[in-house]
């Protein structure tokens, strides 16, 4: 541990800070063009009835789960603990797309619907995702909130 502490660890790093900016150079660049995917978009919230607005979040779901697949796509392999840390946020994404797919086919049968999001450690797993893109300057990568 010691060894670790001294020779290693980078004090200057936030927890899930990474030291190397190629991966989040490349993700924000690939958040940027979904984002603007989404902003194109009618905003969810001022749908007039909730299949509308079921429709609006089935379209965003769409562009998201192509932004997953490409940052998927430029992970860098045969990093360990980086690689991994990667993987977890994208699988957050994935569950965070499945939470608002679930909001979307509620929409259908219920008009009241609300959404929920899963739980990962005590908050909402967008909390992770935002907090991930956050600390690495990826701006573009949090969650777009337009079905909160």
């Amino acid at each position: 541990m010691w060894i670790y502490a001294f020779f290693i660890y980078d004090p200057g790093l936030k927890v899930d800070e990474l030291a190397d900016r190629t991966f989040p150079r490349a993700a924000e660049e690939v958040c940027a063009g979904s984002r603007s995917e989404l902003d194109a978009l009618p905003p969810a919230n001022v749908s007039r009835t909730a299949d509308e607005r079921a429709d609006v979040v089935d379209a965003a779901n769409g562009r998201l789960r192509a932004m997953v697949d490409r940052l998927r796509a430029i992970v860098p392999q045969g990093q360990g603990r980086i690689s991994t840390g990667i993987d977890e946020w994208l699988n957050d994404w994935s569950t965070y797309i499945d939470d608002r797919q679930a909001y979307a086919d509620g929409l259908r049968a219920d008009p009241q619907t609300r959404f929920t999001e899963t739980v990962k450690a005590n908050r909402q797993v967008s909390r992770a995702i935002d907090g991930f893109a956050e600390v690495n300057r990826m701006q573009s990568c949090t969650t777009p909130g337009d079905v909160g």
